[in-house]
Parts: structure tokens; C-alpha cells; sequence
């Protein structure tokens, strides 16, 4: 543990540093003179997380600051708390460093369940960083099933574990899993604590996972994030017509995204070359799905020229597309190969957009006025079979 003399002179040489966040270094120091320790982590917290300590080239002075200054109030703080600053520190340093940072905390979090969570996280992450994936998906996969099998675990633990995982499958290149483990990230982090700058990226990245991925074929849950406004005006919003159209299963708004996009298409690494190969195909399945669904349940007897116009595909390939439709447990249902018809008796479940949600309603009256009918005919009847 540094000396007294030690630790204010961390803490001068922050002053010194950053003299536009005086303001915040004297919380600091009340802080601590106080001894309000959870109100300490709160202000170290708050001052750590300026952008000046954003960048690659804070490393020095992060890890300065914490061996000098921070590490002297280690026992006195919530061990999560700590664990949340040290976060901040690790994040600009070599993963190597950060695992020798993370290491004496291991001994230190036993005994307190969401701080072994948390400590569990970071060391996984910085394995993804270091490259040493195999590792880090053993500690993820054993951490997945302790943290489903504890009871209210906090959701900042959730969030950054899955954030985490969705980092390991970004760089396994497991789109399917990656799109997955980011939607189960938004689901337990506030849009307020994604950087505002990361957000564009991030969400391009989901988007262009959901796109890619070939399993993939619910965008609802996607489309209704926040982070997806975090596109307009960036260098990524032409995804966002592309995402709708995929959500929408409309043909006629994907044909629309590539006449504006194709270049950006194009010049995107992960989706070059792959319109005809993957978007394409999964835009007709998507098309199919939406055509079956708006079709009255007793009238989802779909020719196999109706599917050829609608989804875009030669009528000789109208068979293998609902195939394998039928095989992604998209739809469920029979070919009538002598007829040339498929008969659907079930389709997917997606989010339901307002459109989607007016259209079941729509059928929910038509059901109520049938049964009506149906009520007051047996009405008008119930003489006539008390008589015989």
C-alpha cells in the first residue's frame, strides 16, 4: 500500500494533469478525507469516466493513478465498486498487463458472489484480447450456467457478461451467436450507458450480424432498439434500410436499399459477394414468412406460382425454398407436389409491429362477429331442438 505522502502526491499530479477537472478532483479528496468510501468510488467513478481517459495513450497515467492513489482505499471499498474502476484502468492497457492487474482480485472477491461474477467477466475479456479464446470460452461457458442457476443476479453483471461473450463470438466470426449475445446485452444496458461515439458502430455491427447470419430470420427485436437511431446521420444508416426491409419481408424495400446502397454494399468486407449468396435467399424466406402470416389461417393455401412471383425465385426452385423454410421451423405444413400448392398451418412468431398488431386485431373482429352469428343462430334454433 502506497504512503499518505504517496497518495495525495498521486493525486497533485492529477490536479496538474487535468486542471479543467478540478472540480471533480476535489469530491475526490473530500471524499476520502471524510471517509464516505461509497461516496469515493462514486466520484472516482464519475472523474474516471471522462473522455480524456479514453484514449490508447491513458494507459500510463491510468495505471499511475491506480497504484498511486486508488489501491490505498482497496479494503475500504464495495468490492464490485472496485472492480468497476479497475475496469476503466484495464481498459486502456495491454491485455497482458490487465490480466496481471486482474490476478491478486481472485483471492480478494471469494466469498462475495457478484464480485466473483464481475472479477470472472473482466479476466474473460481480456483473454479474448489477448487472443487466448479457447480459455476465455471455457470461463464463459461455466460462467453462463452459474449465472443461470443464482438467483437476481444484478444486471450490470449481466450486461457486461454478455457484452463480453458477444466479443468473443465477434472475433470467433460466429455472426448467429455474436447477433444473440448482443441483443441479451442491449436487453440489460441502458442506451445512456453505451458511449454516445460507440454507438453508430455498435449497431452497425448487430445489424450487419443479423443480415449475415444465416440462421437469423427475426428482426423485430433489433429494429425496436434504441441504439438503432444511433444510425441516422452516420456513415452507417444505409444498413438501416436494408434491416427494415429484412424486417418487413417486403421485396419491393430491399429491391429499393440495394438500387441505393449497392455500393456500400460492395465496399463492406463482410457483405461482398454475398447478395446473391445469402441476402437474397434469406429475403425470399423472409418474404414467404410475411406472405403466410397476412393470409387468413383457413386460406394459407399458397400456389407455387404465387410463391415464384411473391418471393422472387425461379418456379422450378419454389420447392426447395419452402424446404427449407420448413427445415429453419420457419413455416410448418405439406407440399402438394401434383397440385403445385403448400399448405402452411404455421408461421414463426415474430415481434409484432403496429401494422402487424392492426392486422390480428382486424382478424380478432372477424372472429368475435362470426361467433356472434353463430351464438344467435343457435339461439333461434334452441326451440325447435327442445321441441323434438
Amino acid at each position: 500500500m502506497a504512503a499518505p505522502m504517496e497518495v495525495e502526491g498521486a493525486l497533485e499530479a492529477q490536479r496538474k494533469a487535468h486542471p479543467a477537472l478540478a472540480n471533480k478532483l476535489d469530491a475526490i479528496s473530500e471524499n476520502a478525507s471524510k471517509k464516505l468510501y461509497h461516496q469515493l468510488t462514486q466520484a472516482l467513478l464519475d472523474y474516471l469516466s471522462d473522455p480524456c481517459f479514453l484514449k490508447k495513450d491513458a494507459a500510463a497515467e491510468l495505471l499511475a493513478f491506480w497504484n498511486g492513489y486508488i489501491r490505498s482505499f482497496e479494503g475500504k471499498f464495495n468490492k464490485t465498486h472496485s472492480l468497476r474502476i479497475l475496469t476503466i484502468v484495464c481498459k486502456q492497457q495491454d491485455a497482458e498487463v490487465a490480466l496481471e492487474l486482474l490476478a491478486p482480485f481472485e483471492e480478494a472477491v471469494k466469498g462475495d458472489r457478484d464480485a466473483t461474477f464481475y472479477w470472472q467477466i473482466l479476466k474473460a475479456e481480456k483473454l479474448v484480447a489477448a487472443g487466448k479464446f479457447d480459455a476465455a470460452k471455457d470461463d464463459l461457458e461455466n460462467l453462463d450456467k452459474a449465472i443461470k442457476d443464482a438467483y437476481e443476479v444484478d444486471a450490470l453483471i449481466q450486461s457486461q457478461f454478455h457484452k463480453t461473450y458477444a466479443g468473443l463470438w465477434k472475433k470467433l466470426e460466429r455472426h448467429q451467436e455474436f447477433f444473440k449475445s448482443s441483443i441479451l446485452y442491449l436487453a440489460f444496458t441502458k442506451l445512456s450507458d453505451i458511449p454516445e461515439e460507440e454507438r453508430p458502430a455498435l449497431a452497425f455491427e448487430i445489424g450487419l450480424a443479423a443480415l449475415i447470419a444465416e440462421e437469423e430470420f427475426i428482426f423485430g427485436e433489433l429494429l425496436q432498439q434504441e441504439l438503432l437511431a444511433s444510425l441516422d446521420g452516420s456513415p452507417y444508416a444505409w444498413i438501416k434500410d436494408f434491416l427494415v426491409a429484412f424486417g418487413e419481408g417486403k421485396f419491393d424495400l430491399y429491391d429499393e436499399a440495394l438500387a441505393k446502397h449497392k455500393t456500400q454494399l460492395e465496399a463492406t468486407p463482410a457483405l461482398a459477394g454475398k447478395e446473391s449468396t445469402v441476402l437474397r435467399p434469406k429475403m425470399a424466406a423472409l418474404a414467404l414468412m410475411e406472405l403466410a402470416f397476412r393470409k387468413p389461417k383457413k386460406q394459407r393455401r399458397l400456389t407455387f406460382e404465387e410463391l415464384s412471383v411473391h418471393c422472387r425465385v425461379e418456379p422450378k426452385k419454389v420447392e426447395q425454398l419452402v424446404m427449407k423454410a420448413m427445415c429453419a421451423q420457419l413455416i410448418k405444413g405439406k407440399i402438394d407436389e401434383v397440385a403445385s400448392l403448400v399448405i402452411v398451418t404455421w408461421v414463426k412468431p415474430r415481434i409484432l409491429d403496429n401494422p402487424r398488431i392492426d392486422l390480428m386485431r382486424d382478424r380478432m373482429d372477424t372472429w368475435a362477429q362470426q361467433t356472434g352469428y353463430l351464438v344467435e343462430h343457435l339461439e333461434e334454433m334452441t326451440p325447435e331442438l327442445l321441441v323434438s
